[in-house]
């Protein structure tokens, strides 16, 4: 694995010791400066301003009223086909919004259930394009997993006059939630192929209408629901005979178009599907109903999808030439939204093509070197009706990627992995820093599905995509995401190495060290047990072992914050332990040194040794800067250590230039996120600082105009700082 615990926590080039590096800045600055600074800008974290994506066009339907002026946000709507009867359930659906209340949160909204390829989603977006101009805006989210709505909600900040974040987190949602609830303008939001209730539970907001998308039936107690069905095609004049003609261009033949949406059962998906195929390659109706029916017939069933659906997919993709062939196969394994082309063709310039591109077939490897290829590929795929643009990219239908998986053998499998491992962010552009962000966030989908596929390769490729994904996420503040990431990454080591290999332990320690951030400290410190277990027996005596006791006293010392006594006592053994291995190993002025000198500094703040723990963390900064490099990542932690603690012992005076550094550093790392929580942790203290130096008469207008300028800045309420800083003592030159 190319990257080490530390790694992980911190980026490259940081030590695992650093678990604890920053404890003051974290711990304190939640109980010493909880007094809703921080706490009231929670939804500001990581955020930069961009333009929402909106379209001030509503497409008007056949037979629809009229549309009247557009609309002012039009947010991630997709485009496509008119919808084809449902005149009935469009109607159904406007009576069932219409007469729901807007007060309580479960009585605005509607769920469209039916099982997939029904349309669901084309009923939606028609209803969105019939209505929009009775709302203040439409907003699409592709929600399949709860970090999706919360990205899909995040695109409302632009409109509701917030900053939009780089890595929307819950807070960011629920600021959202909140801002849309007193604007006193009602919304038509539409969530867009929910897989689990469970994840809107608390993001369903509050006088808006919403519109689910989902294949269940049930669970929605609170909600109207319409249930969508298969098109008719009874009759040569039926919604199916009629969808089919239109999309294969066809004004002739109705007897044979109705035989053939018999035989597709008259679901959409693979109406639309076949359409495309018969305009494209010029096909009868009958011709196409005899290659379908014999390729139903052989195929085995599978719950995944319908026959129908099988048999229209495996006609087109036989109909396709090699290239469109292999673009269809990878893109069946990544997320169903956000293909493009560039997922394949910038591999081979990637950062760690070398090492993975043994796993991608060589015929890949040629095709990933010719954009002009992959993009053919692409357009052939859409004229198929196999691929359809989304508001960002290309979107695949999840039964046609179904389907698609189903045909084939693992090398696609592989070969997706390998590519986005190609470019996946890492060694100097660690995704624990800011400017790497956008990369991960159009990256990290496509391989969490790749790994919820349940059929991920057993490969490096995947590891590093893994381990990569979960320091990303941890960064930008999805907990449950780094949580997944990391656990999965252990489970694909322990699938393929040997107990003893380090990764196995190093996998344990990253466990740990995820569900710590989460929350869980009893699951971190079962996890952290467990690498400390395999060290001390595979691995004694090594800085391995130093690390993984360090990273469980740092669990041991969060439980004892909270109350525990003997976990301090035995967070202190594990340092202990930590530092006379690291004795033998590291020399006196080194980074590992002056980290044991932090840890032991984060013990005696935790015994309430204040003092002590101020002249231990000044020992550690001391030794840092002489030996790491100016403007290094690390240095932040140990500057907030010193002028946090500084501050509290009542030398603010020390406190100020460290502080101001911290924040300058930050805001040097995460130039991505100007309102990154470890920016506005260091902006808070340093609030805190410029105010108690004012009130001691120390140039107290200058100060007193920073400290608002902070405030401003970060969202502060000035008022409430300044009862703040009446709590810290000071003792000018002390």
């Amino acid at each position: 694995m190319e990257f080490s615990i530390a790694e992980f926590l911190f980026g490259e080039g940081a030590s695992a010791w650093n678990t604890a590096f920053g404890i003051i800045g974290g711990i304190l600055a939640s109980i010493l400066f909880g007094w809703g600074i921080l706490k009231g800008v929670a939804g500001f974290l990581s955020r930069k301003r961009v333009l929402s994506p909106t379209r001030g066009d509503t497409p008007k339907l056949e037979g629809s009223k009229d549309s009247g002026p557009p609309v002012k946000h039009y947010i991630n709507v997709p485009t496509g086909r008119p919808v084809v009867g449902r005149a009935t359930e469009l109607a159904q659906l406007a009576e069932m919004l219409a007469e729901t209340g807007e007060e309580q949160v479960n009585n605005s909204g509607a769920i469209l259930s039916g099982q997939g390829g029904i349309g669901k989603t084309t009923l939606a977006r028609a209803f969105a394009e019939q209505n929009a101009q009775d709302y203040a805006g439409v907003l699409w989210v592709n929600a399949a997993t709860r970090q999706g709505v919360i990205d899909g909600l995040a695109n409302l900040c632009g409109p509701l006059g917030l900053e939009v974040p780089v890595a929307p987190v819950e807070g960011h949602a629920q600021q959202v939630l909140a801002a849309l609830a007193a604007s006193g303008e009602r919304w038509l939001i539409i969530y867009d192929n929910v897989e689990n209730r469970d994840d809107m539970r608390g993001l369903v907001p509050r006088g808006s209408h919403l519109i689910a998308t989902t294949r269940q039936g049930e669970g929605w107690p609170g909600f109207g629901a319409l249930g969508a069905e298969v098109l008719g095609f009874d009759i040569e004049d039926g919604a199916a005979v009629k969808l089919l003609m239109a999309e294969a261009g066809r004004g002739d033949d109705a007897s044979g178009a109705r035989d053939l949406a018999e035989k597709l059962g008259g679901l959409p998906l693979a109406l639309v599907m076949a359409g495309g195929l018969i305009r494209k390659e010029g096909l009868g109706f009958g011709e196409y109903l005899d290659q379908v029916a014999r390729i139903i017939a052989r195929e085995p069933k599978n719950g995944d999808y319908p026959d129908s659906v099988i048999g229209a997919v495996r006609l087109s993709y036989e109909k396709l030439d090699d290239d469109a062939k292999l673009v269809a196969d990878l893109f069946a394994w990544w997320a169903p939204e956000g293909l493009e082309p560039r997922l394949i063709t910038d591999a081979p310039s990637g950062a760690h093509w070398g090492g993975y591109k043994k796993d991608v077939p060589e015929v890949v490897q040629d095709l990933a070197q010719s954009p002009e290829r992959v993009a053919a590929a692409v357009e052939a795929l859409e004229e198929r009706s196999i691929l359809r643009r989304g508001a960002v990219g290309f979107e695949l239908h999840r039964m046609s990627a179904a389907a698609l998986r189903a045909m084939q053998g693992e090398a696609p499998l592989s070969g997706a992995a390998a590519l986005l491992a190609a470019v996946y962010p890492g060694g100097e552009k660690s995704p624990a820093f800011s400017p790497q962000w956008p990369a991960c966030r159009r990256l990290t989908p496509h391989l969490r599905s790749l790994w919820a596929s349940g059929a991920a390769p057993e490969s490096a490729a995947m590891d590093f995509l893994l381990n990569q994904a979960s320091i990303f996420l941890g960064k930008t503040g999805d907990v449950s995401g780094c949580a997944e990431t990391a656990r999965a990454s252990l489970l694909l080591m322990e699938a393929r190495l040997p107990e003893e290999d380090r990764e196995i332990a190093v996998g344990y320690a990253n466990l740990g060290a995820a569900l710590k951030r989460a929350g869980d400290l009893d699951g971190a410190e079962a996890a952290l047990r467990r690498a400390v277990a395999l060290d001390a027996a595979h691995r004694p005596g090594t800085v391995d072992l130093a690390e993984s006791h360090d990273l469980l006293g740092g669990v041991l010392l969060e439980k004892g914050r909270g109350g525990d006594s003997a976990a301090l006592i035995a967070a202190l053994r594990e340092y202990q332990r930590s530092a006379a291995i690291l004795r033998r190993h590291v020399p006196r002025q080194s980074d590992g040194r002056a980290q044991v000198l932090n840890n032991l500094g984060a013990v005696r703040d935790a015994l309430r040794q204040g003092a002590a723990a101020l002249r231990l963390y000044e020992y550690s900064l001391a030794i840092q800067r002489q030996v790491l490099p100016e403007g290094d990542a690390r240095l932040g932690y140990g500057l907030m250590n010193v002028g946090a603690m500084a501050l509290t012992q009542g030398a603010a005076d020390r406190a100020e230039g460290l502080l101001q550094e911290a924040l300058a550093l930050r805001q040097a790392v995460y130039l991505e996120a100007p309102r990154h929580e470890e920016i506005v942790n260091a902006a808070g203290w340093l609030v805190s600082t410029y105010l108690v130096r004012a009130v001691a008469g120390e140039n107290r207008g200058m100060r007193e105009m920073k400290a608002r300028q902070l405030c401003e800045a970060f969202g502060f309420e000035f008022d409430a700082a300044v009862e703040m800083a009446k709590q810290f003592s000071y003792a000018p030159g002390g």
